[in-house]
This record gives structure tokens, C-alpha cells and sequence, in this order.
């Protein structure tokens, strides 16, 4: 019975002890250090891990500098880890930090009223500008979202739904803490010169000001009720989190694995639902049970988990934020979270100060002149063209490709019958799996052999495909060969490869046997070429494929009672040669591993 993936298991031990210690630490560090706004457990647990990974102390922990993908170090499923399932965590421990109790009627309606316009209108901001620096789009996302909720803990909770990559991660929260520290030097004096009353400038300061902590401090320094007013503005703002999410999920769904036209429920992210059910919950529980000394304790204690699992997670993503990397990318994020936060400060500011002196027709007609200008600049600066053609040139370049970017080459190659060995090889050798893409794969229940899962993530009309396979520790196929070619390379794990040549009817002989290295390419040409794949070690593994056009009959299975791990190079055995059944190696080609196959396979 497999595991499930949100519980750890052995070889997620390294990985996940190393980010707790250093989320730990981060927290630690902060009760120690003097009180300061511009200070944060995630700001300095993201610090500690890139400071581990880009100095001397790399050596000591025998943590290698990232590439695309963390393999093979010994924390890579550790940190993955806590990338998916700690996050999850997190995300779902926040619904109880919403507090409804803040508001009142008019509050309400100011609050609703303002972020209507100004958080629709960072996004298209972040949106274009990204496209303007030639920044991928998932960044964006993070850079957007993060403007319009809640700084870090946005930025985190996008990630696995964007197709964001962990160095980007760690860049959207960096220029998140950046611009919360210009606001705490700027709000105040542009406030007081506008002569905004302390209230609205609260609002101001909840509504526009990334991180929680430097928003309540921004709105303490606005004086009288400006720290209540940002604590309540800043809750709805993450009250906003769960319809944000939800949003992203549907609008980015490039990359997976598709079957007829996608409900909201298929993808609704399920920690979404257990973060509302925790909105709720506060709501309900600050209202009968407020002055309890359980409930305090209760909320006492979510708060530490929050502040753990998200310091825990920010760590980890410091270990991905390789110092060259990081210098590569942060000028233009800096610029289109620049412009993201600008417009929401700016926006935002403008329709409060207008309201609070009855000038609610013009507040609204800013704010709607604003959101349809910033829609309008995105519909230009955004065409479908444009991004193809913006994605053409990174894959020309060499960039990593998500998932979702490989299936969208891949469909534009095929349009132009450009679809020959040199591009498959460049594609499969620059796809790099983002954050999240690789979870249906985890999920599958196709079997593919003895602990072999695998799904079809993009079929073309050329009869090429896209899989990937997922094999428990210790998983082997039978000897084999694929009524197809194959070009394929392991991204997780460690695979070994054993290939065999046929002497006669009944004799086979072991050619070679070796340990595919991370990333290697591995070709097979198809009904020719006899071969056994197993996981080696104690940790799962996954390899990626893009599979041929299919030769017109089934795949080829030995039948034999020699365990072929335990032959040597050039040893010969007896076999009988049969019809290999497994699901995609009869010669049906990859669509058996689309959902809709694996349901009426009753998956």
C-alpha cells in the first residue's frame, strides 16, 4: 500500500530536519533580537538558508548548489518536502489568523469597495510589466499575488498553483520584504501631508502594505485607531487569499494532465478548503468562545504553528537561492513588484482619500479608470502571440522549461512540423518540472510494473507524448522493450539501467549495466532493445519521457526465473519471449495514461 504523500518518510528526514532547524533558528532569532518592523522570522530563516548554501557552510552540510533541480543531494526530497506538503500545512493553519471581529458596516464597505479596484489592478500591472522585462510568468503571479494579499505567505501559497520554481520563490518574497520596508519610511510622511485622519490612514496602511507585521506597524505610526484599522483592512486582505487561489488554479492550468473540460472542484486546491473551514471556525469561535482561556491558548498556539511552517518553508527556498542566480533575476522582479506596489499604494490611496471626504463617486470613478487602463495595457502587452513568441526564445536560448511551458512548445513545434530529434532532445533535456506539476504523477494509480505509477502529460497529433513514470524505492520492470521510441532522462532518484542482447529463440545475454546519472539523456529505440529500470536506494524516483510514434504491434516481455540483478555483464540466460501487457506498452499508444483512461480503468 503506498504512502501517502503528506506524510514524511525516511529519505525526506535530512532535508526536512535541515529547514526546521534553520525556520527554528529564524524564529528564535527574532524573540531575541530587538523589536523592529523591518525584521521577520521569514526574512531571516530565507537568509539563513541562502547563507548556508552560498558560503563555507555548503561544504559542512554537503549540500550542492542548485541547477534546475536539486538532485542528486541527499536534501532534495527533504525540501521538497517542505515545499508542498509543510506549506500546506501553513496555508491551512492561517484561516484561523483571519479576524473578522474588526469590522464594522462602513469599514466593510470602504474595504471592499477600494479592493475591488486596486487588487485587480496590480495584478494586470505586474502582468504587463513582466511581459515588458521578459520575466516568466509564474514570477509574475508571485509578485502579483503577494501585492494584492498578504506578502510572503501569498507568494508561498501561489507556488505550487502557478508553476513557479523555488528561486523564484525566494525572489518574490525578497522584493515582498523590500517594499514593505519603503513603506514603512513613506506612508507615514505622505500621509500626514495629505492630512488623511488616522483611521483612513490605517485602512491606507492595511490595504497597501505587503507584510502583516509592517503593516500594523505602518498603521501604528498613522497614531490613534490607524494600528486597528490596518489589522482589520489586512485581514480581509487575507480573507482574500482563499478566492485568490482559487482564481489562479483556474486560469493556470497549462501543464496537467487534462480530460474534457476541467470543473472548479477538480481544481480547486484542497488546502484552500481547509483554510476557509479555519476562517470560519475564528469567526465562529471569537464569537462565542472570545474571552475563553482555551481559545486564546488555541489561537496562541496556531500562530506559533504558522510562524513555524512558513519559517520552515522560507528556509528551505533559501537553500534554492543560488547567489547567481538570484542576481540574474532580481532587478526586473524588483521592477514589476515595483510597479505592482505602486499601483496598489497609489490606487488605494487616492479612492481612501476621496471617500473620506464623501467624494464617493469619484473614488469609484478613479478606481474604475484605473482597473480598465491596467486591463487594457495587459491586453496589449500580454497577446497569446506574444507569449508564444516570448517562450519561443527562452527555449532557443536553453531556459529551463516548466511542464507547462514544454507542452506549449511542443504543441507549436508540432504546428510547424518542426517537430525532429534535435528539438525533442532540447526539449527534454531543458524540462525542469516547477513547483506542483509533478503531484499528478504522485497521485497516479496507472500501474506501469511492480511500484510503477506514470500519466500522460500532453499527447500530440504526431502520435509523440509526454509521460512521466514514478517508481517506489526499489521498484524493477520486467525486461522489456517499447513498441515505441523513447528519449528520457530521471529527475528525481536514482534509476539503474540494465540492457540485453537476444543470442537466439531462447538465450539472452546481459550487455550493460549502469547508473543513470541525474538529468542524463537515455535513448531507446524501441522493439530492439531489451531493457530492465529500477529505483535504487531507499527514496522514490522519477523520470520524465517523450515517448514515439507507435510501430504498429505490442511491446516484448521475457519471461524468465533468473532475477536479473543478479546477473553480471555478459552472463547468458534462458527465456520465452511474450506480448508485454502492461498499460501504453501493447501498442495503444499514450492516451491510457490520461485521467479519463485511468477512471475507466477504475483508478
Amino acid at each position: 500500500m503506498n504512502v501517502p504523500q503528506w506524510i514524511p518518510r525516511r529519505a525526506d528526514a535530512a532535508g526536512l530536519t535541515l529547514a526546521t532547524i534553520l525556520g527554528a533558528a529564524s524564529l528564535a532569532l527574532v524573540r531575541v533580537l530587538p523589536s523592529s518592523p523591518y525584521v521577520s522570522a521569514i526574512l531571516l530563516a530565507l537568509g539563513l538558508g541562502a547563507v548556508v548554501l552560498n558560503s563555507p557552510l555548503r561544504r559542512i552540510f554537503r549540500l550542492d548548489m542548485p541547477g534546475a533541480d536539486r538532485e542528486p543531494d541527499v536534501y532534495a526530497p527533504g525540501l521538497r518536502f517542505c515545499g508542498k506538503w509543510v506549506l500546506r500545512l501553513g496555508i491551512i493553519a492561517m484561516g484561523l489568523k483571519v479576524q473578522t471581529s474588526f469590522f464594522g458596516s462602513v469599514e466593510l464597505a470602504l474595504i471592499a469597495g477600494v479592493c475591488c479596484f486596486t487588487l485587480p489592478s496590480a495584478f494586470f500591472v505586474a502582468q504587463t510589466l513582466s511581459a515588458l522585462v521578459g520575466i516568466r510568468r509564474p514570477l509574475a503571479d508571485l509578485l502579483a499575488g503577494g501585492t494584492m494579499i498578504c506578502g510572503a505567505s501569498a507568494v508561498n501559497a501561489i507556488a505550487p498553483i502557478s508553476g513557479a520554481h523555488r528561486h523564484e520563490q525566494g525572489i518574490a518574497i525578497a522584493v515582498m520584504f523590500l517594499f514593505s520596508v519603503v513603506a514603512l519610511f513613506c506612508f507615514h510622511p505622505i500621509a500626514v501631508w495629505i492630512g488623511l485622519a488616522p483611521s483612513f490612514a490605517g485602512i491606507w496602511s492595511g490595504l497597501a502594505v505587503n507584510d502583516l507585521s509592517s503593516a500594523i506597524a505602518v498603521g501604528t505610526q498613522m497614531g490613534g485607531s490607524g494600528d486597528v484599522m490596518a489589522s482589520a483592512a489586512k485581514s480581509a486582505r487575507i480573507l482574500m487569499l482563499a478566492p485568490m487561489l482559487i482564481m489562479f488554479s483556474l486560469i493556470r492550468r497549462d501543464g496537467r494532465p487534462k480530460d474534457g473540460l476541467p470543473s472548479v472542484r477538480e481544481h480547486l486546491p484542497k488546502f484552500v478548503l481547509g483554510y476557509l473551514a479555519l476562517a470560519v471556525l475564528r469567526s465562529v469561535g471569537d464569537h462565542i468562545l472570545g474571552q475563553s482561556a482555551a481559545w486564546a491558548s488555541l489561537l496562541t498556539f496556531d500562530n506559533l504553528l504558522v510562524d513555524l511552517t512558513m519559517s520552515t518553508v522560507s528556509a528551505g527556498i533559501g537553500l534554492h537561492l543560488g547567489l547567481r542566480m538570484l542576481l540574474a533575476s532580481g532587478a526586473p522582479a524588483v521592477a514589476v513588484g515595483g510597479g505592482a506596489a505602486f499601483t496598489i499604494a497609489g490606487l488605494s490611496l487616492a479612492m481612501i482619500t476621496l471617500a473620506s471626504r464623501g467624494m464617493y463617486a469619484a473614488a469609484g470613478l478613479v478606481g474604475g479608470t484605473s482597473l480598465l487602463v491596467s486591463m487594457l495595457a495587459h491586453r496589449m502587452a500580454t497577446s497569446k502571440s506574444k507569449e508564444d513568441f516570448a517562450l519561443r526564445q527562452r527555449f532557443l536560448r536553453g531556459s529551463p522549461l516548466a511542464l507547462a511551458e514544454a507542452t506549449r512548445i511542443l504543441d507549436g513545434l508540432e504546428a510547424d512540423n518542426a517537430l525532429d530529434d534535435e528539438a525533442l532532445c532540447k526539449i527534454i533535456n531543458q524540462l525542469h518540472p516547477a513547483i506542483g506539476e509533478l503531484i499528478p504523477i504522485r497521485d497516479s494509480p496507472l500501474p506501469h510494473g511492480e511500484g510503477c505509477r506514470w500519466i500522460t502529460y500532453w499527447e500530440g497529433t504526431s502520435g509523440w507524448a509526454l509521460v512521466a513514470i514514478c517508481r517506489e524505492p526499489g521498484a524493477i520492470t520486467p525486461i522489456h522493450a517499447h513498441p515505441h521510441r523513447l528519449l528520457g532522462k530521471a529527475i528525481e532518484g536514482i534509476l539503474e539501467e540494465l540492457t540485453f542482447d537476444q543470442i537466439d529463440a531462447h538465450t539472452y545475454r546481459l550487455r550493460s549495466r549502469k547508473v543513470l546519472g541525474h538529468n542524463e539523456l537515455v535513448e531507446t529505440p524501441g522493439l530492439s532493445m531489451l531493457h530492465v529500470v529500477r529505483a535504487v536506494g531507499d527514496r522514490a524516483a522519477i523520470d520524465l519521457q517523450l515517448r514515439g510514434p507507435e510501430m504498429g504491434s505490442p511491446g516484448r516481455r521475457l519471461r524468465t526465473k533468473i532475477d536479473p540483478l543478479s546477473l553480471i555483464v555478459d552472463a547468458t540466460f534462458e527465456a520465452e519471449l511474450e506480448v508485454d501487457d502492461r498499460p501504453g506498452q501493447g501498442g495503444e499508444g499514450a492516451s491510457v495514461g490520461r485521467p479519463s483512461a485511468q477512471t475507466a480503468a477504475g483508478a
